[in-house]
């Protein structure tokens, strides 16, 4: 009995000490600004302007504080709705098909080529027809940052980079795609450099990386294609 006696004694005496550290802090930060601005006041007698820029800074930091007090407000909503789908998407299935309609491999068409944009003699550039595929191998229309590389391989040892093209901008990767009469696929122009030493062979190997947007999924593929050269 004497040791339980003691033992809520000392618990008393610790809540007691954790209700006074609590009761300060509280008096710091509300009495403190309250004796700031009296002493402020009292110098203000000294001055006939003090009291009119007290109470303008106190005016800015009652605006600072609804500012803030609706930025945090925003975020709790943005929190509250992130959770929300977080707890959405964990009330599904965990065996549901999420990747039905994610890309597994990419396909650069056979019909990708030479092609002539200025309607001069010979070909300006490449034209690649690229397709992503899903896990059943249909095509499916998805977002995605695109990589081409055209290569000049006639050494194979030492392929030779004539041009790279990057198309990150969604609105020009939407315009990108054709899906209309059976056609569906991405058509990205890549005209060859200002004085590019195209391959005399007439060919170039067509290397594409796609970088789906929602997952983050890389996907590469290459091919050989056909060109004529300017002038011919």
């Amino acid at each position: 009995m004497g040791e339980t006696k003691q033992s809520r004694d000392r618990e008393g005496a610790d809540s007691s000490q954790v209700t006074f550290f609590v009761r300060c802090n509280v008096l710091k930060h509300y009495v403190a600004p309250v004796i700031a601005i009296l002493l402020m006041a009292c110098s203000g007698c000294q001055s006939p302007n003090a009291w009119a820029e007290l109470m303008q800074r106190n005016d800015e930091l009652s605006r600072d504080k609804r500012r803030l007090q609706r930025t945090l407000d925003q975020r709790d909503g943005i929190v509250a709705a992130l959770k929300g789908q977080i707890n959405t998407l964990k009330a599904f299935d965990p065996d549901r098909p999420a990747d039905l309609f994610v890309p597994k491999t990419i396909e650069i068409a056979s019909r990708s080529g030479g092609a002539n944009y200025d309607d001069m003699p010979g070909d300006d550039g490449i034209t690649v027809y690229l397709r992503p595929r899903d896990a059943d191998g249909d095509v499916v229309k998805v977002p995605g940052r695109i990589e081409i590389q055209l290569l000049d391989n006639s050494v194979l040892a030492t392929p030779r980079v004539i041009g790279v093209y990057t198309f990150d901008d969604p609105e020009v990767i939407r315009k990108a795609w054709h899906g209309k009469f059976a056609t569906n696929h991405y058509s990205l122009r890549c005209s060859f450099p200002r004085q590019a030493k195209l391959p005399a062979s007439g060919r170039l190997l067509v290397s594409a990386a796609f970088v789906e947007f929602l997952s983050g999924t890389t996907l590469t593929q290459t091919r050989e294609v056909t060109f004529s050269r300017p002038g011919n």
